[in-house]
């Protein structure tokens, strides 16, 4: 590693920068929805019907658990040297997919692709912020959500189209070009890319395991409660306990070892605490509604998919837009708290509106107006992804961007999966609750199948009406601890880099 300080990189190095990092994330969220449609036909082809959702579920538990381990990596490795790895192992996994001949090695292919995958997620937003000053940041975070938007939109209907004409296996051959090209075109500029670290320490194995037990028990007990085994079960309380033993012994660790993966000083940082638990909250309630939506529009309003579809589409657009607005508005002003501050009562005010119309049973308003609520959501949703990691990545040293990008995505990916795992409880209990007659019911994916009369249809837009509520409540909640986040002044371009990578 160099001790001399490097010449700044030019604009078309960082833009070389900005577009291997897109396409990297571009990569990492077009598989977490590629995969869906193709389902049915890998199934018929591989067998093992009963594994089916394990391609999916494998994928990611494999990128929760990598975000924050890889992003504290990156600190320490570099940025260049990781970010080369997470695609070489996202490219292995995508070809020992595309050559699956069983369900099981489809699925252990689909969790080494998953570890890079999280490793792409995180390092393209801590890539970025290493060449990019935190005050014109924002507008490039915006990119990202646009990334995420696109590839939620796209994924299904390329799935689609790949395995229909060309095979299911193309879904995952599709990765090997563009990976290719996100690494050729950074590799020659990440040498230049600074190491902010000073010194190279360690990284906590120890630490990873224990991170990676609690996180994957966790996210196991709610795949597989309600569903595979009852909540109060002996498997998903055992699963639990997994959960939190691993949890405490890792949350002490932290506080004694020189190179933590999430360095206690984040959770009292004024900035980062309250940044990550409004997270935690925004973004599971967002998913949770990006999830039941859809559900909520076949089962209650009965709706096909491909409109429940195309309702979706105002909100995921909606989304990148205020992101890309309050990137500008970060650049513009060099602050970050009042953007969230407008969008979230937005949101929420929208999410009640929409609890108001599933009270209202299947006599639903135009679908104008349903998608006009969806667009509010995403109006009001948008400001938080780009003035919350902004707004992190500004309050810690240089040296630990990756491991707060990392903390932040991982607060966003366990945030999903609780509340989306709750909602759908909520839904499940009021559903057989109310109407007993359903019998034993799998998952919402059972109610979408079965024939509804009027009555249980409206009865069901009640259990969804509170979940909306409750989603309503939850960006309220976010919206408060975010009020409590800090006003600190955003670096500008003057934060130079201090040593560059070998």
């Amino acid at each position: 590693m160099s001790d001399s300080v490097p010449a700044p990189l030019t604009a078309a190095e960082v833009r070389a920068v900005v577009l291997g990092s897109v396409l990297a994330l571009f990569l990492a969220a077009l598989d977490q929805s590629i995969v869906a449609t193709a389902l049915p036909a890998i199934a018929a082809e591989l067998g093992r019907v009963e594994l089916m959702s394990w391609v999916v579920t494998a994928y990611l538990l494999a990128s929760t658990c990598a975000t924050p381990v890889l992003g504290k990596a990156s600190d320490v490795l570099g940025r260049r040297r990781v970010l080369a790895g997470c695609l070489i192992v996202f490219l292995g996994g995508s070809v020992l997919c595309s050559l699956a001949t069983s369900m099981p090695m489809l699925i252990a292919a689909r969790a080494l692709q998953g570890l890079g995958g999280g490793g792409l997620i995180t390092l393209a937003q801590a890539t970025v912020a290493d060449v990019v000053p935190p005050r014109e940041r924002g507008r490039y975070v915006a990119y990202f959500a646009s990334v995420w938007a696109c590839a939620g939109l796209l994924g299904p209907t390329l799935g689609g189209l790949l395995t229909q004409y060309l095979g299911w296996p193309w879904i995952f051959w599709i990765n090997l070009p563009l990976g290719l090209a996100a690494l050729v075109i950074t590799d020659r500029v990440l040498r230049r890319l600074p190491v902010r670290g000073g010194t190279r320490g360690r990284i906590d194995l120890p630490g990873i395991v224990l991170l990676s037990t609690a996180t994957t028990a966790l996210l196991l007990a709610l795949s597989f409660g309600g569903h595979r085994w009852p909540w109060a079960s002996a498997p998903i309380l055992g699963l639990l306990a997994l959960a939190v033993v691993p949890a405490l012994l890792f949350a002490h660790r932290q506080r004694h070892t020189a190179e933590p993966l999430l360095p206690p000083a984040f959770f009292r940082d004024p900035v980062v605490a309250p940044t990550g638990a409004a997270l935690f909250l925004v973004f599971g309630g967002f998913l949770a509604v990006a999830v039941l939506v859809p559900a909520w529009l076949q089962i209650g309003l009965g709706r096909s998919a491909a409109a429940a579809g195309l309702l979706m589409m105002p909100m995921s657009l909606a989304a990148p837009l205020t992101a890309t607005l309050t990137g500008h508005y970060l650049r513009a002003t060099g602050r970050y708290r009042r953007p969230p501050q407008l969008g979230l009562p937005l949101a929420a005010v929208a999410l009640l509106a929409l609890a108001g119309v599933a009270l209202a049973g299947p006599q639903a308003p135009a679908p104008g107006w349903l998608a006009a609520l969806l667009a509010l959501i995403g109006l009001g949703i948008g400001p938080i992804f780009s003035a919350s990691l902004t707004a992190a990545q500004n309050a810690v040293e240089p040296r630990d961007v990756g491991a707060v990008t990392g903390a932040l995505t991982f607060a966003r990916a366990l945030g999903g999966a609780v509340w989306v795992a709750a909602g759908s409880a909520l839904v499940l209990g009021l559903a057989l609750a109310w109407l007993p007659q359903l019998g034993t019911l799998g998952g919402l994916e059972d109610l979408v199948r079965r024939p509804l009369a009027a009555a249980e249809r409206a009865a069901l837009g009640e259990a969804f009406a509170a979940v909306f509520v409750a989603a309503a409540g939850l960006l309220l909640l976010g919206l408060l601890l975010w009020s409590r986040v800090v006003e600190r002044p955003l670096r500008g371009a003057d934060a130079a880099p201090v040593s560059a990578e070998t």
